[in-house]
C-alpha cells in the first residue's frame, strides 16, 4: 500500500490575498497547523483559513 502525503492547511493573508501553508506544531501523531505569524509578502499577522475565505468580507 503507497503512502499519500498529507496537504497542509492553507491561511490566506486577509491584506494581500497571499497564500501560505500552515505552520507545524506537535509530534508526528498529534500535529497540527497554525496561521503563520506573519505575512512573507506584506507584513500583516491577520489570516483566515483557506475553508473560510470565500465567507470573508
Amino acid at each position: 500500500m503507497s503512502h499519500t502525503p498529507e496537504r497542509p492547511e492553507l491561511y490566506v493573508c486577509t491584506n494581500c490575498q497571499s497564500i501560505h501553508a500552515g505552520t507545524v506544531s506537535g509530534g508526528p501523531e498529534d500535529h497540527q497547523y497554525d496561521a503563520p505569524d506573519d505575512c512573507a509578502a506584506c507584513g500583516s499577522t491577520d489570516f483566515i483559513r483557506m475553508e473560510d475565505y470565500p465567507h470573508f468580507g
